[in-house]
């Protein structure tokens, strides 16, 4: 069987409808135009999806997929919460976790995001800090690889599988992004400390 590759829009998208994932085509990213939404400062070009959700199926993936090269691919949150943390405090976490043997799937967004696939209707047991952000239920959404600016840094199968990974509670995670967050606050206060004059200190 050949693992699943995610840089093919077309693979990855019938490997996501797999999972059962409600899945759409949004708008697409044009390398030195931006995003086709044509808001020049978009903060998410080829990476978020159209206010008209047209749901993709197997059958769909070819016209719709392949027609729109530079196209995202875009997920409700329906079947996983997405719990987004500033990337540092994330990959934080996720050491935390692989040393607990809990790998959610998680996903890197530029420029600075990352965001945890935790069971549906538990990433309100993640909410940290006020800079978390969960996206879940149906009218929730997050983008997939291969959408412009986003990867997987723990894709949601095992590595050269189809065998989809299990994803945790929020509860499993939220105490670990707490830590993170503190431990983030500490360390921010001890260099605003060291950046103050001498005799500031005295």
């Amino acid at each position: 069987m050949e693992p699943i590759t995610t840089r093919d829009p077309a693979a990855a998208a019938l490997a996501y409808l797999a999972l059962e994932w409600p899945l759409a085509v949004g708008y697409r990213y044009r390398p030195r135009q931006g995003c086709t939404c044509g808001n020049v400062n978009c903060d998410a070009p080829g990476a978020h999806p159209f206010p008209q959700w047209r749901r993709l199926t197997p059958a769909t993936v070819p016209s719709d997929v392949q027609t729109a090269p530079g196209a995202g691919l875009i997920a409700r949150t329906h079947q996983f919460d997405a719990v987004l943390v500033p990337r540092s405090i994330g990959m934080a976490a996720m050491v935390q976790l692989d040393r607990k043997r809990i790998s959610p799937p998680c996903l890197l967004l530029e420029p600075d995001l990352y965001a945890m696939l935790v069971l549906p209707a538990t990433g309100r047991y993640t909410m940290a800090d006020d800079v978390v952000e969960v996206r879940t239920g149906r009218d929730g959404w997050i983008p997939l690889p291969p959408s412009h600016g986003v990867r997987w840094d723990t894709a949601p199968w095992y590595e050269g599988t189809t065998t989809p990974r299990d994803l945790v509670h929020g509860s499993d995670v939220g105490p670990i992004l707490a830590e993170g967050f503190k431990f983030a606050r500490v360390r921010e206060a001890s260099q605003q400390r060291a950046l103050k004059p001498e005799e500031a200190r005295s």
